[in-house]
């Protein structure tokens, strides 16, 4: 892994994209090895996977296209909630047909038609 992100950081990141159980219920853990095909683990765990590592490191600008497209609402909305969240410190971008962003971002673009509204 990366020697600048601590455990601290990792741990935080798994657990706000909810992989903490998916963590425990691994024989390795956070040392098991997941294959490029994916077919050990179902699809929402990929893309927490993916969120996870795009989030551990704090950047500045996050950008995600659909990325808890297939997740439960409830998980949905917590997830929209940690990202959203203004002590983040990250700029975010999103594209979306979930409707669930909208509630929690400050600024809305549309595109239709291949016009910004």
């Amino acid at each position: 892994g990366d020697p600048y992100i601590s455990d601290e950081q990792l741990m935080e990141a798994i657990d706000k994209v909810g992989l903490s159980q998916f963590i425990k219920e691994s024989k390795k853990g956070l040392d098991t090895i997941l294959y490029p095909e994916g077919k050990q683990i179902s699809f929402t765990i990929s893309k927490k996977i993916v969120l996870a590592r795009a989030i551990v490191s704090k950047p500045k600008l996050l950008i995600l296209e659909d990325p808890l497209e297939h997740f439960e609402i409830k998980e949905t909305n917590r997830i929209i909630a940690y990202l959203t969240d203004s002590k983040n410190p990250w700029a975010l971008v999103v594209v979306s047909q979930n409707k669930e962003w909208s509630k929690n971002c400050s600024e809305i673009i549309i595109l239709k038609e291949g016009k910004l509204k």
